[in-house]
């Protein structure tokens, strides 16, 4: 029992000692003055305990540091806390002061039992952002800045390990492009601003979440502002591109299909289409730098299909008509103002084989919506005809369209009951050609008052 204790004892102990030593972190605080405008501190190193601040100007410039104890031991360094030399402080109570600062050092007070911070300076007037000219050079999938004069690096070392690091300055990049609406099938014209930190002159321009910006789509200024920090002491300088003519092409395209729909007509496997398929292919790309659109249509299950097209056809909407068997592709590709970048879509199609099926009996006013027309079943049939006849050859009924049916009506009367005769002919999509002869039952109670009399 008595270990026990001693255990929680000793543990108590522990905790409270870290509570003072995180107290005596937490309570000792330094305040920068100085310089035109109010000292930012641009960058926090909290691993390595380390503030880096900015001075516009080092006029005054002062450093003071405020703990519970009386004693502050002041050091500075130019590369390494390791080869800190002393610094003159004036000492007022808890508060002690360190005046001609210099910019390029980092300052810091040791105090026994306390964990050091360290307070980098740097003088941001030394590194204003000044350019006099910006230049907007694009490609097809990117987009970079380049100017004079360049802003000059600015550094700071870190205490414990000596590394040297480049304080990043932070920039909007503003212009114009376009963005695609999908419920208007149109671009607009969209203002873009985003924020990015580091060089603004590298291959590509990222934003902060480290993504590529994609180029500009239609002709447009380019403002540069900054840097950030200038804004901060009330410096900030803006300068803009020439307009730049934009290259790169974004490309949508779509499909309307133009198809009978009929409740006889049976599906193909998958996504195949019934013949005759009428489709309309619409591309939409970001005019006037898409200055041109070429359609082919070519069958792609053959070798040499891509190389001989069907269609060729330069414009941004197409119709064709697909009435054979087969697998065909219809290609898009926009070409911006000097040829130099291109999109392209493509769609696949596949036309199914014919199919044609054809009922031995229905039974015309009896049970409307069941089985109450003569329709065929189908699939992708070319150049159909119809005939119907009666029993001594008169014609009943003739029709081109197999989605269409016949109700069993002559003359506006139905026809008695009875068997009469079919003959279909029609092409399919392989070319084969259709040709059927057959009896059809009619089958209904006669009623003299609605039916027809059949003479010969």
């Amino acid at each position: 029992m008595v270990v026990m204790i001693r255990k929680q004892i000793r543990k108590i102990e522990g905790v409270l000692l870290l509570w003072l030593v995180s107290f005596a972190v937490q309570a000792q605080q330094y305040t920068v003055t100085g310089g035109n405008g109010t000292p930012l501190m641009a960058k926090e190193e909290t691993a390595e305990k380390l503030e880096v601040y900015l001075l516009n100007g080092m006029a005054n410039a002062t450093i003071s540091y405020t703990s519970s104890s009386t004693n502050h031991r002041w050091y500075r360094y130019q590369t390494n806390a390791l080869q800190a030399e002393p610094v003159t402080a004036v000492q007022n109570g808890n508060t002690s002061t360190i005046r001609d600062v210099e910019a390029g050092y980092g300052y810091f007070v040791a105090e026994s039992d306390v964990l050091s911070h360290y307070v980098w300076i740097i003088d941001y007037s030394q590194y204003t952002f000044a350019m006099q000219s910006l230049t907007v050079e694009g490609s097809c999938d990117n987009f970079r800045l380049s100017g004079e004069p360049l802003p000059e690096a600015m550094y700071y070392y870190l205490p414990a390990s000596g590394r040297r690091v480049e304080l990043e300055r932070q920039y909007e990049i503003s212009y114009r492009t376009l963005t695609w609406d999908e419920t208007s099938l149109s671009f607009t014209d969209t203002p873009v601003s985003v924020t990015m930190t580091g060089n603004p002159f590298n291959e590509s321009l990222q934003d902060d979440n480290g993504q590529v910006l994609a180029p500009p789509l239609c002709d447009t200024e380019v403002t540069l502002s900054g840097d950030l920090f200038a804004r901060h002491f009330g410096v900030e300088q803006t300068v803009t591109s020439d307009t730049y003519e934009a290259v790169a092409i974004e490309l949508h395209a779509d499909t309307t299909l133009l198809v009978e729909s009929a409740p006889n007509m049976t599906l193909g496997e998958g996504d195949a289409l019934c013949a005759p398929a009428e489709v309309t292919f619409h591309a939409y790309a970001n005019e006037p730098v898409a200055a041109l659109y070429e359609w082919r249509i070519y069958r792609s299950d053959t070798e040499e299909g891509a190389n001989n097209p069907l269609v060729l056809f330069r414009d941004s909407e197409i119709d064709y008509t697909f009435s054979e068997l087969g697998s065909y592709t219809a290609e898009v590709t926009v070409y911006n103002r000097s040829g130099g970048c291109e999109a392209s879509a493509s769609f696949d199609i596949e036309i199914t084989e014919s199919f044609l099926e054809i009922p031995n009996a229905f039974s015309p006013g009896t049970t409307p919506g069941i089985n109450d027309e003569f329709r065929v079943a189908y699939r992708s049939l070319l150049n159909y005809n119809c005939w119907i006849f009666n029993r001594w050859g008169v014609q009943m009924y003739h029709s081109t369209n197999p989605a269409e049916g016949w109700d069993g009506k002559k003359g506006g009367k139905y026809v008695a009951p009875g068997v009469y005769f079919y003959i279909i002919e029609a092409t399919g999509t392989a070319g084969e050609k259709f040709s059927r002869k057959g009896s059809i039952n009619v089958l209904r109670p006669k009623k003299v008052d609605d039916e027809i009399i059949e003479q010969p």
